[in-house]
């Protein structure tokens, strides 16, 4: 299960002599690393034993798979969930991305049964638990365990996801967790091999088996990563005929939603460099910035039927025809059932306002800097300055 040594070191040592220094940032470095060490661990052994009990993973194809993708807070996850109700996708809960072993998907399904049979009194503890730890995030992105998710959390386990930086803010300095993808050497090769190992392991864990014994066709992979700029192109080499949707928001509304996002937990975990206009949320918008130009730069090398743009105000305005628009462009014929259930979540998506406003003035920013920085990006989407 690879891990990039060499960041997680560096995270370490800029918490303990960066200054200012901070008693309470160091103490929750501290118990995040022995936790989520303890949690790798455990995973690991997950993965090691699917090789004794379910061999068959490693034969696993992924066939033509779809990314949804985008800049956050462009509607991604909005998009996923309405396609993840068709039940001819599969895509990761977000427990399976903390337990990416098929021992444990087996594992878990089998508590699940027994839990519901007694009143599911352990799944509403951890819904408890979850609510209580995501109290920061819920009106901004509302998740829990068993919702469609990012795989973002395969990337938090080799310690080269941006997310990382909620903790360790330190984004100019670990510039490997905004693009893993220019990391040196060997080291993109071990990381596209294990994403590709977590990619094959979910798919074989979610086929569907007939009451005969028989397995279904393997059901499409539904991706869904906001965060992807950074490693796009090693998705492209992992699963070379994959299928993008990029969901495109205008800089000025997403911009300062991301940095929100991103500075959400800085008080609680960091409160030294929690500074709204301070130099790690400037980093926040600096990588911001690459990634919309990123994403640019590699759509200007795939052909339309496998990169396919969809507006933000267009899916705000009709989800249910901007999912048919994709199910059209990629061939997948829209089953009755599906329809039906789309144009319900659709319908109740309408009425939809988010509770939260966000300028980029309180980041220290202003319209003139971001379209200085992303003059491509209005040109190419027609953006008003």
């Amino acid at each position: 299960m690879y891990f990039h040594t060499p960041t997680f070191l560096k995270a370490m040592s800029l918490v303990f002599t960066r200054r200012p220094l901070s008693v309470r940032h160091m103490l929750f470095a501290v118990i995040f690393s022995a936790l989520f060490l303890v949690l790798r661990a455990v995973v690991i052994a997950g993965r090691i034993l699917d090789d004794f009990f379910y061999p068959g993973w490693r034969s696993q194809e992924v066939r033509r798979p779809i990314f949804i993708i985008g800049n956050p807070r462009s509607g991604t996850t909005f998009t996923h969930r309405l396609m993840a109700g068709d039940e001819r996708f599969t895509c990761f809960k977000l427990w399976q991305t903390i337990f990416p072993a098929v021992t444990y998907y087996r594992l878990f399904s089998l508590l699940g049964r027994f839990d519901r049979e007694i009143g599911a009194p352990f799944a509403r503890m951890l819904a408890y638990v979850m609510r209580k730890g995501l109290s920061g995030w819920e009106k901004m992105h509302p998740t829990g365990p068993d919702k469609a998710e990012s795989d973002e959390m395969l990337f938090v386990y080799a310690f080269l996801s941006p997310l990382v930086s909620l903790l360790f803010p330190y984004l100019d300095e670990l510039p490997q967790l905004k693009f893993p993808d220019r990391l040196p050497e060997d080291d993109p090769v071990h990381l596209r091999l294990y994403f590709k190992d977590c990619l094959k392991r979910h798919v074989y864990a979610t086929r569907v088996t007939r009451a005969n014994g028989k397995a279904e066709p393997d059901r499409i992979l539904l991706e869904k990563v906001a965060l992807i700029a950074g490693r796009l192109r090693l998705v492209l080499a992992a699963v070379p005929d994959v299928r993008i949707v990029h969901l495109v928001r205008h800089p000025y509304e997403s911009v300062p939603s991301l940095m929100s996002m991103f500075h959400a937990p800085l008080p609680t975990l960091a409160p030294q460099h929690a500074a709204k206009n301070g130099p790690a949320m400037r980093q926040v918008a600096t990588m911001i910035f690459e990634y919309y130009r990123t994403i640019l730069e590699v759509k200007r090398g795939l052909s339309p039927d496998r990169f396919l743009e969809v507006r933000y105000e267009d899916l705000v305005a009709d989800p249910a025809a901007t999912v048919k628009r994709i199910y059209d462009v990629f061939c997948i014929p829209v089953s009755p059932n599906y329809k039906d259930w789309l144009a319900q979540e659709a319908g109740r998506a309408r009425g939809y306002k988010s509770e939260h406003a966000y300028s980029l003035e309180e980041f220290g920013l202003t319209k003139d800097i971001v379209y200085a920085e992303l003059k491509d990006v209005f040109d190419e989407y027609g953006f008003k300055p």
